[in-house]
């Protein structure tokens, strides 16, 4: 028996153009995409046009049979209307049906793990793991929705990575103006870590003319374009000089000009008009203007029972499959086949493998708008009651979703209200949480037309307000959920329903914090007030790690008291997560200073504890806090080397979870500081550059952002410091003051003023930040730095303003703790600064603090602070006359600097030397040894790959870093040694004798 549906599916492709017409520079663009990803870099190509105009022509017409695989999937109308991923889930869909669910499992990491989190999105892959998405999940049973979804997005692209690994793939998204959010979400995630996919090009399409101005795609299209990688173009109409290249294509002769310019003024270069207008009639006289007249005068050509059929399936979004359509037309599905064969080979209908659809939706939207009045509601509640009684007429698990767009587009209030319950619920579990929470608000709209709405869903109105709290803090849309929040408690008895109460205010606290509100600590206070002894374990547990997350000060009273009723409560449920996540706490607890009596091994221990108990649960979340726990007591106690590799290991154990591209990202903090205290400065930008490229959050980015440009002052790059600390500021200016984050970027603005515009503009902004952040606070840690530094500047200062400012200063370290070796070496550089003001008369006991200090930077291997300290030392040893000791301390501070790359600093060493008469041994002084061309240790590595013919790319691979740094490195070395050219600058650098040691 022949195939019916393929022979339609070849019919399909007749009555258009057999060639691609004018479209020279974008296929290049496209062309130059997959080159780029074939040479192992990452490129996106956006491709933008009007309705019509042939951006799907394009990539079907230009792009590569071999050996590129094609993954393609589009956007469906219904997605922002409840149907989430549909363009991953034809993806996958297509993947299934050619290779088989076997063998997508054996392509992932964890084989039916991973792939029962893509089962989210096609339920044949496996069974997917199902959270609960109430109010009142915790974590500790189920996965949180937040984790989940990072996991479903981290499996798809680990995916493509593998599927990559076989053959070049090109991902293509199409119609992405009608993409869902999670959709939007998704594409967006995989472009930004696209430097992880290597092989992998990806192509999405969207109509331009749909962007209004308060589009959703339009912010990401524009977030996108900032990415490198990401290059866009845009599809114009024809000319009208193409327009008869297209028309003469069709006709398979040459037209005529009156033929042409009839065509090229109704259809204005679109050739999607221009193709309806040829096959609408031999005549254009006789066709309407307005495109959807010309579109269904098309569909009027079809027998009657075509067109009852086609009028039905405009009801549909996007492909409508051939059982769910014979049910709601009444046909058997060979019946179907043959009606529809004439709206098939008329090229109205395009069909494939999973059902039929318009060719173009401009075609379906144009039938769609033709119905009578009264015929769209019958319609689409024909299609909903057929779902209802056969869900398996639509795809695995989307059921509910395509049942509650039917339902609300046939206005019936009731089904509309209760197939949106539950279709929110289905959206939980896949993850779409912007979804969910549109299909929430639907329910509530429709809540007060509905008499007995709280019988037909099980749940009353408070329930489905609590629902969408959940849904919202899924989203990130706090201001919403802040609102959901209020309603709810507003309609609450507190006498009645305590715990309810105590739970929504949780919330709303979270809200608060994140929108940087005030009052979250007084809600978490008052929630838990409310708790009743009966309240379950689980519910307090998180109430109080809110509660201690929320804190600015872990000295208050009540934070120890938190702590231990947290793990009373975490072993009273006996569940090792929590107990690990108490014990973690409990450890930041003992070390601080009032807590820890001395001791830095009580807290390393409690870490350990958590940690193994964290693997026996195999709870990847409290494994990874450990380890940031660790890596941060050990580097405030100077011992670096071991803060990295504790760090490290983190971010292996990240991978091995499958989140290094989330949680790994943060840890990557955890490895640069150390490196930075060690004056591994290059590995330190590295490090940055790699993980800024994958578009971490802003409470990531802005240390890296600081540390990059600590290092670049460091070296004499004020533009790229100005840089780093504009975009830092943009950042912390939106968010609370922050131990962590605000002294340090001070910091960098204080230096940057210092070295810019001198010592006056330094004191000032020194100043502003003191009044700004209100110290003291609690994080000595990040405060003795702040106030050492701050205090150098404002020795240098005029006498009124900068002895101001250092009184200030002295009162402030008056009442900060000094805990650990880091903290005293900053202490004693205070001292130092302090003992060597010009308002003391004595050199002596300035030189002998200094020296103290260095003593304290040397022990700690701390080199820039060392430099510094020694530089500093040798400068009141001049002041006192003492020009031996002086010269010693430079000898001993210049190879420091030089090692570094500290320009500056090293340019105060020469000059502090010149001015004393002091001779400085080194590469940096003695003529024909490097000719005072100073090269940082990373810079001579790479300029001995450079010598010997090594490129960019391989230069990358044999040192770990990326091309850009390479390429970074490389021109730094041409510009320090005065070369156009890679050939110059081996010579020259041979010349200098830079390579002798190399």
């Amino acid at each position: 028996m022949p195939d019916i549906r393929g022979t339609l599916m070849e019919m399909s492709n007749r009555g258009v153009s057999p060639v691609l017409i004018g479209r020279t520079a974008e296929m290049a663009a496209l062309a130059d995409t997959l080159r780029t990803v074939r040479q192992g870099d990452p490129a996106t190509l956006l491709i933008g046009g009007e309705a019509g105009v042939g951006k799907t022509r394009l990539i079907k017409d230009s792009f590569p049979n071999e050996p590129w695989y094609l993954l393609s999937g589009p956007c469906l109308e219904i997605g922002a209307d409840g149907l989430p991923y549909a363009p991953f889930t034809a993806m996958l869909r297509d993947l299934v049906r050619e290779a088989g669910a076997e063998e997508i499992t054996t392509l992932l990491p964890g084989g039916s793990r991973a792939a029962r989190e893509l089962a989210r999105l096609l339920p044949e892959l496996g069974t997917a793991p199902v959270p609960d998405p109430g109010v009142g999940n915790d974590g500790n049973g189920p996965r949180p929705a937040e984790e989940s979804r990072a996991l479903l997005f981290e499996s798809f692209l680990t995916l493509l990575e593998r599927l990559a690994a076989r053959s070049p793939l090109a991902l293509v998204v199409e119609d992405a103006h009608w993409a869902d959010r999670s959709s939007r979400d998704l594409l967006a995630f995989l472009i930004r870590y696209q430097r992880s996919l290597p092989g992998v090009a990806i192509v999405v399409t969207f109509r331009s003319d749909e962007l209004h101005r308060t589009h959703p795609l339009r912010p990401l299209l524009a977030e996108l374009s900032r990415i490198d990688w990401v290059d866009s173009v845009d599809l114009p109409r024809l000319t009208r000089r193409q327009s008869a290249e297209l028309t003469a294509a069709i006709l398979r002769r040459e037209p005529d000009a009156a033929l042409v310019d009839a065509l090229y003024a109704r259809a204005e270069g679109n050739p999607l008009f221009t193709e309806e207008l040829i096959a609408a009639a031999n005549s254009t006289d006789a066709v309407p203007w307005s495109l959807a007249d010309l579109l269904l005068r098309a569909v009027r050509r079809m027998p009657e029972p075509t067109q009852e059929v086609l009028r039905v399936a405009s009801a549909s979004s996007g492909t409508v499959g051939s059982r769910l359509l014979a049910a709601v037309t009444g046909q058997s599905e060979d019946g179907l086949a043959g009606i529809l064969r004439p709206a098939v080979t008329g090229n109205v209908l395009v069909a494939s493998a999973d059902g039929y659809d318009f060719r173009h939706a401009l075609i379906r939207e144009a039938v769609s708008d033709d119905l009578l009045p009264g015929e769209p509601g019958r319609i689409h509640s024909r299609y909903a009651e057929a779902i209802d009684a056969d869900p398996s007429l639509v795809p695995p698990g989307r059921a509910d979703i395509v049942k509650a767009h039917h339902w609300h587009a046939a206005r019936n209030t009731t089904w509309a209200l209760i197939s949106a319950w539950q279709a929110a619920r289905q959206a939980g579990c896949s993850f779409a949480h912007a979804e969910r929470l549109m299909l929430l608000a639907r329910v509530l709209d429709l809540w007060d037309q509905v008499p007995d709405a709280a019988d037909r869903i099980g749940a009353d109105h408070v329930r489905v307000i609590e629902e969408a709290v959940s849904a919202a803090m899924d989203t990130g849309e706090f201001q919403r959920g802040l609102a959901f929040a209020a309603a709810a408690i507003a309609e609450l008895d507190e006498r009645a329903e305590p715990a309810r109460i105590a739970e929504l205010l949780g919330r709303q606290a979270v809200f608060k914090e994140n929108l940087g509100l005030p009052g979250s600590a007084e809600d978490l206070n008052r929630a838990l007030d409310l708790l009743p002894d009966s309240v379950p374990v689980a519910l307090r547990f998180s109430l109080l790690t809110d509660s201690i997350s929320n804190t600015d000060d872990w000295q208050q009273p009540q934070i120890a008291r938190w702590v231990d009723e947290a793990l009373r409560s975490a072993r009273a449920a006996e569940d090792p997560k929590a107990e690990s996540q108490a014990l973690l706490m409990l450890a930041i607890l003992k070390s601080l200073p009032a807590s820890a009596a001395g001791s830095d091994t009580e807290p390393i221990r409690l870490i350990a504890q958590a940690r193994d108990m964290a693997r026996r649960a195999d709870a990847y979340e409290p494994r990874l806090k450990a380890a940031q726990y660790e890596s941060h007591l050990l580097c405030g106690n100077g011992e670096y080397e071991r803060a990295a590799a504790v760090a490290r290991q983190g971010i292996a154990d990240a991978e091995q979870y499958g989140v290094a591209r989330t949680a790994g990202a943060a840890l990557a903090i955890n490895v640069a500081e150390p490196l930075l205290a060690l004056g591994r400065w290059d590995e330190v930008l590295d490090i940055a550059e790699r993980t800024l490229e994958l578009a971490p959050p802003p409470r990531v980015r802005t240390p890296l952002w600081v540390m990059s440009g600590s290092i670049a002052l460091a070296r004499g790059d004020m533009g790229t410091a100005a840089k780093m600390a504009t975009d830092g500021r943009s950042v912390l200016a939106r968010l609370r003051y922050e131990d962590q984050f605000h002294p340090a970027l001070g910091l960098l603005e204080i230096d940057l003023a210092l070295a810019t515009d001198g010592p006056d503009a330094a004191v000032a902004v020194a100043g502003h930040l003191l009044d700004r952040f209100d110290l003291p606070v609690s994080g000595a840690r990040y405060l003795w730095p702040f106030v050492a530094v701050t205090a150098w500047a404002a020795g240098g200062g005029t006498s009124d303003t900068g002895s101001a400012l250092l009184n200030r200063l002295r009162t402030i370290a008056e009442k900060l703790d000094c805990f650990g070796p880091v903290q005293d070496a900053w202490r004693l550089t205070f001292t130092a600064i302090n003992a060597d003001t010009p308002a003391q008369p004595d050199p002596a006991a300035g030189l002998a603090a200094w020296n103290t200090a260095v003593t304290a930077w040397e022990c700690l291997r701390q080199p820039q602070q060392t430099a510094t300290a020694l530089t500093l030392a040798a400068r009141a040893a001049l002041s006192g006359g003492d020009r031996q000791a002086a010269a010693e301390h430079l000898r001993r501070a210049a190879p420091i600097a030089e090692g570094l790359g500290a320009r500056p600093l090293s340019e105060r060493i020469t000059d502090l030397a010149r001015r004393a008469g002091v001779d400085l041994p080194g590469s940096a002084t003695r003529p024909g040894a490097g000719g005072g061309v100073i090269l940082t240790s990373r810079e001579s590595e790479v300029l001995r790959l450079l010598a010997a013919g090594q490129s960019n790319k391989d230069i990358a691979a044999a040192l770990f870093i990326s091309p850009k740094t390479a390429s970074v490195h490389v021109s730094n070395i041409l510009g320090k040694v005065g070369a156009a050219t890679r050939t110059e600058a081996a010579a020259k650098a041979r010349s200098l004798g830079l390579l002798d040691n190399s």
